[in-house]
């Protein structure tokens, strides 16, 4: 596997890229990665990792970058749940997330990518966990053509009082979803997901509800580890990419 580290220039500053793909000539197929609320770290970065071993040319962008690069967080802390320093540390910088911006982010991302060989220029796919995941829906709506597949784990923040609330446009989605849920997800429960899940059952997506999982259940560096829900969910994300993106 070969593994490159880019800066992309933003509309907002420089913008670290983590791009790991195959070895070989390509083209792979593209592949965006959203971090979920912790940022950059060993656990997301075994995710780009993995997306590449499959076949893919995965790229990681740092979604924080406007308020620091590769900004870290303290996981025993924010475990410590709402009140922490933490905690709180990492809703502000959850809340600091303009869908907006990452999109022309994203849209500055593959320009850069363009210049790479190995990138393939065909139809693309997208992840993200929690907030990660919200964006992963916002990519798909703003380019149909482009996006054809996504994966979103353990949303959060994708259902609120706006007009243009994340979950709306799920429903008339034409790309191919897999969403994963946790029956036990303390943050974004499934209650609070419930408007989601409607629009889900409209749209041509797999959900998965794990019995037992809580959020965060796909990194193994998380206490929330939940093997039997990551497992499942990587075996559809890999059936999701192999039909959709070859």
């Amino acid at each position: 596997m070969i593994e490159k580290e880019l800066v992309v220039q933003t509309a907002d500053g420089p913008m670290a890229v983590a791009v790991r793909h195959s070895d070989g000539e390509g083209p792979f197929p593209v592949v965006v990665v959203f971090h979920d609320g912790p940022g950059l770290r060993e656990d997301v970065y075994d995710v780009a990792a993995k997306v590449a071993e499959a076949g893919y040319y995965a790229v990681l962008p740092d979604l924080y970058h406007r308020i620091g690069s590769k900004i870290s967080f303290d996981l025993a802390g924010i475990g410590q749940g709402p009140g922490s320093p933490e905690f709180e540390r990492l809703m502000t910088a959850v809340g600091s997330l303009s869908d907006d911006e990452v999109l022309a982010d994203v849209a500055a991302l593959l320009d850069g990518v363009t210049e790479d060989p190995v990138a393939g220029s065909g139809v693309k796919g997208a992840m993200g966990f929690c907030v990660g995941a919200r964006l992963t829906f916002r990519l798909l709506a703003s380019r149909p053509e482009e996006f054809v597949a996504g994966a979103a784990m353990h949303p959060s923040f994708c259902v609120t009082d706006e007009p243009d609330s994340p979950h709306l446009s799920v429903g008339s989605l034409d790309a191919k979803l897999f969403v994963a849920f946790g029956a036990a997800d303390t943050l974004a429960s499934l209650e609070v997901n419930k408007p989601l899940r409607d629009e889900l059952a409209r749209a041509n997506a797999t959900v998965e509800v794990y019995d037992g999982a809580d959020h965060g259940f796909m990194f193994p560096g998380l206490p929330a580890y939940h093997e039997h829900g990551a497992t499942v969910s990587w075996q559809r994300i890999r059936d999701l990419f192999g039909r959709r993106l070859t």
